[in-house]
């Protein structure tokens, strides 16, 4: 378990990260300069927090009351830069040789080294140099370097940042096959949500220098607290409406003359709220079928973008004079757009499903 409360103060910059990570991937999650490499480094002991504390399984590597402040290579931190940052003038072998622990004996290091190039498929590259590894192989690399010394906590930085985004996919499936009997905590820096999404369990939105909600993947993409966590994880439809009771006592968002219902969640009063829904969960409707379906809204598609597998329909709410203002982004697959024979202009009929509709707190 990772658990890190820590503040760094920089020309400009403040950092404070609050984190608590069991022995799962967990990815931190954000856009570039939010703070992200600055939480790695602090853990792994490369750059010293002005305050806080960092533990790792209940024991102490960082503490700025107590005075302690444990070297890299007492840590049991392993890290996996973003360039890899592996050693040009060593071969593999001595790449890996080089992140043993301090006085292990030839032997036991010959053999953890061996094991390691089996575990990582790198026996036939193991005298060759980096220069001479695909990007792949480098990955493998600087991963095993950081998992040769058994750490408890495993981090790495933008791991797929470096590599074509052709091999992207294997490699990460590669990735997480190796990971999978790693008994430890792994946090995964990334800005790429999608990522943080395939392979991480619990997903941190940081930004500003500091974390904005921590919890499980559905829970952060599906249910934001604020309205930056929601702009950062591509909720894009924020609605700005207004909170009333209904007849029979409970509570409805009014947005556009619209009363609209959302499932498990009660305003703090009556007043203006806002509310977001993915695109993709927004759900196109036969107009027959509308009158048996909640929240359901008449819309005019004012454009859309073909995206190969799908397309983005940006459709405006009610009788609007701008032919190219639009109040709502759908993801619609390819073949319901094609079944639905959609194009510009063209009026369709949507739902909000209740239990898609999210209100958002304000933001801090």
């Amino acid at each position: 378990m990772l658990e890190l409360v820590v503040d760094r103060r920089l020309k400009g910059f403040r950092l404070q990260s609050r984190l608590t990570v069991g022995d799962e991937i967990a990815a931190l999650c954000g856009p570039s300069g939010a703070g992200k490499s600055l939480t790695l480094l602090a853990i792994a002991g490369l750059i010293r927090p002005t305050s806080g504390t960092i533990r790792i399984n209940g024991r102490t590597v960082f503490d700025s009351k107590g005075r302690i402040d444990l070297p890299p290579h007492r840590r049991r931190v392993g890290l996996v830069f973003q360039e890899y940052a592996l050693f040009p003038h060593k071969t593999v072998t001595g790449n890996l040789s080089y992140a043993l622990p301090r006085g292990m004996r030839g032997g036991e290091a010959a053999g953890r080294v061996e094991e390691m190039l089996h575990l990582l498929r790198l026996e036939a590259v193991a005298n060759h140099y980096p220069h001479q590894l695909s990007g792949g192989q480098r990955q493998r690399v600087a991963l095993g370097r950081a998992l040769i010394g058994r750490p408890e906590v495993l981090l790495l930085d933008e791991p797929f940042s470096a590599l074509d985004l052709g091999v992207r996919e294997t490699l990460r499936q590669e990735l997480l096959e190796v990971l999978a009997d790693y008994r430890g905590t792994i946090l995964l820096v990334t800005h790429n949500l999608q990522e943080a999404y395939l392979m991480a369990s619990t997903i941190a939105i940081i930004d500003a220098g500091k974390i904005l909600q921590v919890g499980s993947r559905e829970e952060v993409l599906h249910r934001p607290r604020t309205r930056r966590v929601a702009e950062h994880t591509a909720a894009k439809n924020i609605l700005r409406g207004v909170a009333v009771r209904d007849a029979s006592g409970g509570w409805d968002i009014v947005w556009r003359g619209h009363h609209l219902r959302v499932d498990g969640q009660v305003p703090v009063g009556p007043g203006e709220v806002e509310l977001c829904i993915r695109p993709e969960d927004i759900r196109l409707v036969w107009p027959e079928k509308a009158a048996a379906r909640a929240n359901v809204l008449r819309g005019r598609i004012v454009r859309e973008l073909e995206r190969g597998l799908d397309y983005v329909l940006y459709v405006g709410i009610g009788d609007g004079n701008d032919p190219k203002k639009y109040d709502l982004e759908i993801q619609v697959p390819d073949h319901l757009h094609h079944l639905m024979a959609l194009h510009v202009g063209k009026e369709i009929f949507l739902s909000l499903p209740p239990d898609r509709l999210h209100l958002l707190a304000p933001d801090e």
